[in-house]
């Protein structure tokens, strides 16, 4: 498994998620792991400023507190995977297709 820095781990909220500020914004529910390939949690919200975002994640331990300081990683493959396109965006949908209305 090849994984990409997504940014470090900077709090645990009062609810158990951790707070990670973000150098990258990878989709919503991507798995988040250690750099020992250890399984953190998954990518719950992204707040914040565009250009400061933070993340929270929804921890998979009871107590996350072992991974603050410490940076986060995504695997790499399933961004790839995710970022991949249907292939059906851009293509109109509906009745009125260009074209004049009949009324």
């Amino acid at each position: 498994m090849s994984l990409k820095k997504i940014g470090d781990a900077i709090h645990v909220a009062n609810d158990g998620k951790i707070v990670a500020r973000l150098v990258m914004v990878p989709p919503l529910g991507i798995q988040v792991f250690d750099y020992g390939m250890k399984r953190v949690g998954s990518l719950y919200d992204v707040i914040g400023p565009v250009k400061s975002p933070y993340g929270l994640i929804k921890a998979n331990q009871e107590d996350p507190s072992f991974i603050i300081g410490k940076p986060i990683y995504v695997d790499a493959r399933s961004l790839e995977k995710q970022s991949r396109k249907s292939g059906k965006e851009g293509k109109r949908r509906g009745r009125h297709y260009g074209g004049s209305r009949r009324i």
